[in-house]
C-alpha cells in the first residue's frame, strides 16, 4: 500500500512553467513576408499538437509561455512547401527563443483543390483506451485481424486454446463496430483469423468500461472499427492479396458506401484462404504405485481454413431527428484437416506400444445476424436509442479417427457428429439526457435469450456395424435469460475535474440438461456491477485518471455443452456443464505526461475459468475441460511512450509488467501459481522517398502462465514495405510476418506433488511473404457515416 502512495504522490507532481517565449517570422524565397501562414507548435516527441497560430502583416508570430520541453515548428500556406523546422530544446532559463526567418519554397505544382492528410500514429493512447490505426500501417497489410491483434499491446493470444487475453486476464470481449459479438469464444478467434485486416480502420482496447456497456468480460473489451465513411454517391475501397509461407494463401475484400439524400446504404465483404501446416506434441507423465508411465504423441496437420464475413447495412433518416437502420452480417468459416498422430507408450523408461491414429475432421461455422435500430432525439439534449437484434449460429464438425495398433491390440475406427444450432434474441433500450453543460445522465434496459442444442454421438465400427457409445453420446439443450438495467452519471465538475459514476444490474437463468439429465445446471441469480470514473486535468501537459469497475465472465456456450475432441485415443479434450460465471473487481490508475502514458491496474477475479488437464492414473487418460479453479490475482503495469528520433523516422514504444497469482484445489491439494512477466511491442515507421514508407513491428513475452501450464517466451519480428502508387492506382504492400520464426507455443505443467507432469506445444508459425494492392473508388469527400451499437453484441461473445 505504502509503495502504491508513493507512486501516485510521485506522478502526481505538477511541472513548474516556464515563462520562455518562441518567436520568429515566415518569407518567401525573395525575402517577402507571408503573413496568414499556419504555424504550428508541435511536440518533439512525436509532433502532436501544442499551439497553433497564423502569422501577422509582417510575417512574425510570436508563443508566450511554452513549457520547458522538446519542440518542433510546422509552418504551412497554400502555394508552397510544408516546412518543418530541426528540433529544439527550452530549459527554465531561456526567456526568448528566436528561431529567426523561416524561408518557405513554392510548391511545383499548385493544386486547385489543396487536401491536408494527416497520419495517425500506428497507436494512439487516449484517456479511457488505447487506439491501433491498423489503416495506417505497412506491417499489418494483408494480415488477419487476430495477427494484428496479437501485435497490439498487453493483448496476448493463444492459438492452443483458442483464447485471448488482456493486460493479463482472460475473458475479453469482441466487438466489431461497437455491437459486441455473441459468437463461441474459440469461433471468435476462428473468424478474426479470417478478417483480412484491410477493411479494418482501427482497434480499441477498453480496460474499464462504463455501466452502459454489458457486464460481460473480465478482462475488458476490444472493439474492432471496420472502415466506414459516406457522403452523396458511392465511395469504397477494395484489396487484392497473395502470399505464400509453408504453404499457399490469398484473399481479397471490399467495402462500400452509397449515400442518396436520405438514404445510406453501406457494406463490406473479404474472403481468405490459409493452408497452415501445424505441428502439435504431447506429453504426459503419470507414477503408478512402482511404475512410471508416459505418453507421447506426434500430430502432424495439414488444414485448409476458408472463412467468408460479409456486413451490409441501410439507415433511413425518415425525418431531422429521426434515423431508422437495418443491418445483417454473415460469417462461415470451412475448416478440413487430415493428420497423421503417432503415438509411443513407456513403462519405467522400455517402450511397451506403439500406435498411429489418421485423423479427418471438418469443422464448419456460420452464423447470420439481424439488427433493426431507432434513434430519436426529442430535443438537443434528449435522445432514445433502441435495437433488436437476431442471432443464428450452427456449428457442424463430423470426425473420423482411424486408429492403427502395432502391439496385440486390435485396430480401431471411431467416428463423432457434432451439431450444435444456436438462437439469441436482444432488445436493448438506451436513454441520454443532458442537463446543461456540466451533467448527463445514462439509463437503459436490456433483455437477452438465448437457446441452444448440442448434439453429439460418438460411434465404433464393430464388425462392419456403426454402434453408438452411450457414454459418450448425448444431447444436451441449454436455456438462458438475461435482464439488465444501469444508469450512470456524468458531472464536469470544473475545467479540470471530471467525474462519471454508473451502476448496473444484471438478472440471470440458466438451465441445461437433457431427458436422461434434466436440470444439470439450474441456477438463478443477481448481481449487481458498479463503476466509477474520475479524470484530472492539472494543467496542459499532464492528467491523471483513476476508474474502478465490477465485471462478470459467464462461461461460453460451447464450454458448458459436452463435446469431445481427440488428439491421440488417451487424450481428450471436451465442455463442462457444472462451469460457474466468474466476477472480478478492477481499480485502475492513469497518468499522462505530453504524450507519454503511465498505466497501473490491479484486478481480483473470483471462481476464474481456466483450462484444466483431468488425469486418470487408472486408465492412463488426460481429459482438458474449463473448470473454476478459486481466486486469480492481476497488477499489470505498462508505459506508452512515442518517440522523433528524426524527421523521417517515428517510434511507438509499450512496455508491459505482469504479476499474477492464482490459488485453487487440484485433486484434494491446494495450489498457488505465481509468477510475473514483462512484454514489449515496439513499432519503427520510416519516411522514404518517392513515396515509399517502412515499417517494422516487434513484440515480445518472458515465460508466464496460462492457467497451470507455464509457457516459455514468445513474440515476432514484422517488416512492412509500402509505396503509394498513385490517386488512381493506390498503394501496394509488401510484408514479412514471423521473421525469426519464434511465435510458437511451448508449455508445461510440473506439479509432481498431484502426480501432474505434461509438456505441449502447438508449432504453426510460418514466415509469410504477403503482397497486398488497395484501391479507392468512388466519391472521396467524404464524411463519416452513422456510428451506432447495437444491442446483440455480448451475447455474440460467448457463442
Amino acid at each position: 500500500m505504502t509503495y502504491g502512495l508513493l507512486l501516485l504522490a510521485f506522478f502526481s507532481v505538477q511541472t513548474i512553467k516556464s515563462q520562455t517565449q518562441v518567436a520568429g517570422s515566415i518569407s518567401d524565397a525573395n525575402g517577402k513576408s507571408l503573413p496568414a501562414a499556419s504555424v504550428l507548435l508541435l511536440n518533439g516527441a512525436d509532433s502532436t499538437l501544442v499551439r497553433g497560430q497564423l502569422s501577422g502583416l509582417d510575417g512574425t508570430y510570436k508563443f508566450n509561455e511554452v513549457a520547458a520541453g522538446e519542440y518542433r515548428i510546422g509552418v504551412s500556406m497554400l502555394g508552397f512547401s510544408y516546412n518543418l523546422s530541426p528540433l529544439f530544446t527550452l530549459n527554465n532559463s531561456t526567456a526568448v527563443k528566436d528561431l529567426g526567418q523561416t524561408v518557405l519554397q513554392e510548391a511545383a505544382e499548385v493544386l486547385g483543390e489543396v487536401s491536408i492528410v494527416a497520419k495517425k500514429p500506428l497507436f494512439e493512447q487516449k484517456i479511457d483506451r488505447m487506439v491501433i490505426n491498423v489503416a495506417n500501417s505497412a506491417t499489418n497489410a494483408g494480415s488477419s485481424a487476430l495477427e494484428v491483434l496479437q501485435r497490439s499491446p498487453g493483448v496476448l493470444v493463444n492459438r492452443q486454446n483458442n483464447a485471448i487475453s488482456l493486460a493479463g486476464k482472460a475473458g475479453v470481449v469482441i466487438m466489431i463496430n461497437g455491437k459486441i459479438n455473441r459468437m463461441p469464444g474459440d469461433a471468435i478467434v476462428q473468424m478474426l483469423q479470417g478478417m483480412n485486416s484491410d477493411n479494418i480502420e482501427r482497434i480499441e482496447l477498453i480496460h474499464t468500461p462504463p455501466a452502459s456497456f454489458d457486464a460481460e468480460g473480465n478482462a475488458g473489451i476490444i472493439n474492432i472499427v471496420l472502415k466506414k465513411t459516406a457522403d452523396d454517391g458511392l465511395n469504397g475501397s477494395y484489396s487484392l492479396n497473395a502470399g505464400y509461407g509453408r504453404r499457399e494463401k490469398y484473399g481479397a475484400g471490399m467495402n462500400m458506401n452509397f449515400r442518396r439524400k436520405k438514404v445510406n446504404i453501406y457494406g463490406n465483404y473479404d474472403y481468405r484462404y490459409d493452408k497452415n501446416l501445424q505441428v502439435f506434441t504431447n506429453y504426459r507423465g503419470i507414477q503408478d504405485l512402482a511404475n512410471f508411465i508416459e505418453t507421447e504423441s506426434y500430430s502432424d496437420r495439414d488444414p485448409n481454413l476458408h472463412t467468408q464475413n460479409a456486413q451490409l447495412g441501410m439507415d433511413i433518416q425518415i425525418s431531422p431527428k429521426t434515423v431508422v437502420g437495418a443491418l445483417g452480417t454473415f460469417f462461415d468459416r470451412y475448416w478440413d484437416m487430415n493428420a497423421v498422430n503417432d503415438v509411443k507408450y513407456s513403462t519405467n523408461g522400455a517402450v511397451s506400444n506403439n500406435l498411429q491414429m489418421l485423423t479427418t475432421e471438418v469443422n464448419h461455422w456460420n452464423s447470420w445476424t439481424g439488427n433493426v435500430n431507432l434513434t430519436h432525439q426529442f430535443s438537443k439534449n434528449k435522445t432514445l436509442s433502441v435495437d433488436a437484434d437476431y442471432v443464428y449460429y450452427h456449428i457442424d464438425n463430423p470426425s473420423t479417427y482411424d486408429i492403427q495398433d502395432t502391439g496385440p491390440d486390435e485396430d480401431r475406427n471411431l467416428r463423432i457428429f457434432k451439431d450444435t444450432p444456436i438462437k439469441i434474441g436482444v432488445l436493448k433500450a438506451d436513454y441520454t439526457q443532458h442537463f446543461g453543460d456540466k451533467i448527463q445522465l445514462e439509463t437503459g434496459v436490456k433483455a437477452a435469450s438465448s437457446r441452444f442444442d448440442n448434439d453429439v454421438r460418438v460411434e465404433e465400427l464393430e464388425q462392419a456395424n456403426w454402434i453408438a457409445d452411450p457414454d459418450l453420446t448425448s444431447q444436451f439443450h441449454l436455456l438462458e435469460d438475461i435482464a439488465a438495467a444501469y444508469s450512470s452519471f456524468s458531472l464536469k465538475v470544473n475545467a479540470k475535474t471530471d467525474i462519471k459514476l454508473g451502476l448496473r444490474y444484471e438478472y440471470t437463468r440458466t438451465n441445461l440438461g437433457s431427458v436422461e439429465q434434466p436440470n444439470v445446471v439450474d441456477r438463478r441469480y443477481g448481481s449487481w456491477f458498479p463503476s466509477a470514473y474520475i479524470s484530472r486535468k492539472i494543467n496542459e501537459q499532464q492528467n491523471i485518471n483513476l476508474s474502478y469497475s465490477r465485471r462478470v465472465s459467464r462461461p461460453g456456450f460451447t464450454q458448458l455443452a459436452p463435446y469431445l475432441i481427440f488428439y491421440d485415443p488417451t487424450t481428450l479434450e471436451g465442455g463442462n456443464p457444472a462451469l460457474q460465471p466468474s466476477f472480478t473487481n478492477s481499480l485502475k490508475f492513469d497518468y499522462r505526461l505530453k504524450s507519454w502514458q503511465f498505466s497501473i491496474e490491479y484486478s481480483r477475479e473470483d471462481q476464474s475459468i481456466r483450462d484444466i488437464p483431468v488425469l486418470d492414473i487408472v486408465k492412463n487418460t488426460q481429459f482438458n475441460r474449463p473448470q473454476n479453479i478459486g481466486n486469480a490475482q492481476t497488477l499489470f503495469a505498462s508505459l506508452f511512450f512515442p518517440l522523433h528520433p528524426a524527421k523521417w523516422w517515428d517510434m511507438q514504444n509499450n512496455i508491459m509488467l505482469i504479476s499474477q497469482e492464482s490459488m485453487f484445489e487440484y485433486e484434494g491439494v491446494d495450489l498457488s501459481i505465481g509468477n510475473t512477466f514483462w512484454g514489449l511491442n515496439s513499432t519503427q515507421s520510416f519516411t522514404l522517398p518517392k513515396s515509399f514508407s517502412l515499417e517494422i513491428s516487434a513484440n515480445f513475452y518472458s515465460p508466464g502462465y496460462w492457467g497451470i501450464y507455464k509457457w516459455r517466451p514468445n513474440g515476432s519480428v514484422t517488416a512492412g514495405l509500402q509505396k503509394k502508387l498513385s490517386e488512381k492506382w493506390g498503394t501496394l504492400n509488401l510484408n514479412v510476418s514471423d521473421i525469426f520464426l519464434t511465435n510458437n507455443w511451448f508449455g508445461s505443467a510440473f506439479q509432481p506433488e498431484v502426480n501432474l507432469r505434461l509438456k505441449n506445444s502447438y508449432q504453426q508459425t510460418e514466415r509469410t511473404f504477403m503482397l497486398t494492392w488497395t484501391n479507392k473508388f468512388g466519391n472521396n469527400k467524404l464524411k463519416d457515416a452513422r456510428n451506432r451499437a447495437r444491442g446483440a453484441s455480448d451475447e455474440m461473445r460467448r457463442l
